[in-house]
Formats: structure tokens, sequence, C-alpha cells
């Protein structure tokens, strides 16, 4: 009744089935009906009226939403470059020194950061870069004579936000690559050694092409953990000073459960998603995974 090929489909379906259920009712759905709202001014209670894109209108034309865009921008760009950075920078250290002594203790140094909640990070973070006992402050006035006030600082407000955010999360994207690093054949390294290839030269030009997939995804992960970041920072600034690290994530709170306006934070999230699925879809382009995504 049913050919081959029909019935490896029909598996196939049936396989991603529940996943596709969960994940039409939990991650779909509520992003749809969200951009159903951004065009009311929703009012459940009172009764809802209908705005077209006036909501999208009132956030372009106000600085607050450009100020929080421009911070997320400025967070997004720090936080992905450094987290990416240092998660491929523990995995090849791992990888070429396979036989430490240290590595177990390193790679669950490295990982133990990710079990902590973003509360625990937070509160850390701002105890260490605390103008009159942090440690991280002390050291610095103790070389240099005078340490930023980092939290308190118009510029250095977000960097700081954005290298706990890394340290937070970077251990988890060195599982990944570290893991797709030990599924290369060990043979193409041999070889590439005894044609006189350096370290640079094996890590760039024939792991890393090998693990753009796995670095797609940490890709991913990582924008939209960048741009979605909002407990670490109301805990470490609160927005703050002013409003020079207010994210857009917290504009959106503040918009939903502050001044209850949930047409404008409907409005806001919407313009979140589109900007997270055009860099992923850059991403993906740049990456040139394209085709084996499909």
């Amino acid at each position: 009744m049913f050919s081959k090929r029909m019935k490896e489909d029909l598996v196939g379906i049936l396989y991603i089935l529940p996943f596709g259920i969960i994940w039409l009712i939990f991650s779909a759905w509520p992003t749809i009906y969200g951009f159903v709202i951004s065009l009311y001014d929703w009012n459940p209670l009172k009764g809802s009226k209908f705005l077209g894109f006036g909501n999208y209108i009132y956030l372009f034309t106000h600085n607050r939403f450009w100020n929080s865009l421009f911070r997320t921008l400025e967070f997004a760009g720090i936080f992905i470059i450094l987290t990416l950075l240092l998660a491929l920078s523990f995995a090849f250290l791992l990888y070429f020194f396979p036989k430490s002594k240290t590595r177990t203790f390193s790679e669950s140094f490295l990982f133990f950061p990710y079990l902590l909640n973003v509360s625990v990070i937070a509160l850390i973070w701002k105890w260490l870069l605390d103008p009159d006992f942090g440690l991280i402050t002390y050291y610095i006035s103790s070389i240099l004579g005078k340490a930023p006030r980092f939290l308190n600082s118009i510029f250095w407000a977000v960097p700081a936000i954005a290298l706990a955010s890394a340290w937070w999360l970077s251990g988890y994207r060195t599982t990944i690559f570290l893991t797709a690093l030990e599924t290369v054949p060990k043979e193409l390294v041999e070889s590439a050694k005894i044609d006189g290839a350096g370290t640079w030269i094996i890590m760039w030009k024939i792991l890393f092409p090998l693990i753009r997939p796995q670095f797609l995804f940490s890709l991913v992960l990582t924008t939209i953990s960048g741009f979605t970041a909002l407990g670490q920072v109301m805990i470490m600034t609160d927005g703050g000073p002013g409003n020079a690290s207010e994210v857009l994530a917290l504009y959106l709170y503040r918009l939903g459960f502050q001044y209850f306006d949930m047409g404008k934070a409907a409005a806001a999230g919407s313009v979140l998603v589109v900007i997270m699925f055009v860099l992923t879809l850059v991403g993906m382009k740049i990456l040139g995974l394209g085709g084996e995504i499909e």
C-alpha cells in the first residue's frame, strides 16, 4: 500500500510529532498571539481597541525605544563575540592537551557557572565589581591606582554585564565545541602535521570548518541569549545609571508589567523576534550552512 520511501517519511514525521506539537503550543502560538496583541490597545477587561501598527509607530518615534535597542545591540555584540571566542579558545585548548592532568578539573570549572541560576551569577558579579569592596575593583585599583565604577558608569555598565553573562554561558558552548572536535578523525590532524601545518592552520583550516554546524547552533543559542537578557540586567544595574543599560527586554518588561501597556510591550517583543530571526539567517548565510540545514 505504501512505498518504502513513504513509510520512512511517515516514521520520520511520527518521531518529530511530539516535539512539533509542544513547539507549536509553547513557542509558535505565543509568538503569533503576541503579534496579534501588538496590533491592539490590549485590555481584556474593558475591551481591546484595534490600532493597526499604531504601537509600532509609537515605539519608532520614541527615544527610549531607540536607546533600549541600541543598548541591546551593544550588549549582544559584546556578549556574542566574547562568549564564542572564550568557548572556542577553551575548546581548542582542551582538544590540543587531551592528556593534561588538570583536564577534568578544567572542564568542570568551565561548565560549573552554567549550572548556576542567573540571580546567583548577577549577585556574584555585582559583588566582584562593587566600587567599595569588590575583588576586581580592588585589584585594578592596586595596579592602576583607580578602578572605574563599572556598574555606575554609562560607558562600563553594559560591557560589565556582558562579561558576567559570557562567563556564565561560555562553558556550555565549550562543551559543544569540544564534543564536536573530538568527532573529527585524528588521521586528518596527523596528516596535516606530517605535511608541516602548524597549530593555527590546523585550527582554522581543518578543525573549524568541520565544526561549523555546531558553531551555528551555538551562535543561534548565544544570539537568543544576548537579545533576551533580562535577569542579570535587572539585578546588576536595573537599567541604570539612568537608562544607560536598559536593554530591549527590560524596556519590554517595564511596558508590560509596570505600565500595563501590553500592546506596546508585545510590539517591542515582535521587533525583538524579527531581529533575532534576521540575524540567524545572516549567520546561516555567512557560515554557508543553508543547504546542510535544509
